[in-house]
């Protein structure tokens, strides 16, 4: 049976969720990326940091601002996307040894949630840049998940500062899913 949509809500900190869901926390490894940061690509296109994504990504809207364009322009869209990641809640340490020895008090815990993130062209470094744009806790899919956090940024903003309430109004949103 599927979760009601009312459950679903902010994850506490949408920088955690984004470096769990690209698997840059404790032993894994971070991808090598020759032009520098991982989150970024002077290519033409997206699509070079969208093959980067984790693999259960679905893309599920693209954004075009409002704004004049020169005729040859490349016209450049916001594209959104959301994947699941797994965490671990906090829990209180029972015995610590050493780093690769530590008990904690109570059964063990997964939690599954979602991220949603974006790839845009950033004008002032003339790249594509992937971004944490928000994440939840509680949803059932990438579905319910994606549905929830853009009507979430859509009407109350999300937590990229520059994306107030106000931002989906000078433009074009198109939902994908």
């Amino acid at each position: 049976m599927a979760k009601e949509t009312s459950q679903i809500k902010r994850f506490y900190c949408v920088e955690d969720a984004f470096f769990i869901a690209f698997s840059f926390w404790h032993e894994q490894k971070r991808p090598k990326e020759k032009d520098g940061d991982y989150h970024i690509s002077f290519s033409n296109e997206h699509f070079k940091l969208e093959s980067s994504n984790p693999a259960d990504t679905i893309e599920v809207a693209t954004f075009l601002k409002n704004k004049k364009r020169t005729p040859n322009e490349n016209i450049k869209k916001e594209h959104y996307y959301v994947c699941e990641f797994t965490w671990q809640p906090n829990k209180r340490i029972k015995e610590f040894k050493n780093m690769d020895e530590i008990t904690y008090e109570g059964t063990e815990i997964t939690e599954t949630s979602h991220l949603l993130f974006m790839i845009y062209w950033e004008d002032d470094f003339n790249c594509w840049q992937r971004v944490h744009v928000l994440a939840c806790l509680n949803a059932s899919s990438h579905q319910e998940a994606a549905d929830w956090m853009l009507k979430e940024i859509t009407t109350k903003g999300s937590d990229v500062p520059e994306h107030g309430s106000e931002y989906f109004k000078n433009g074009r949103l198109e939902i994908l899913i």
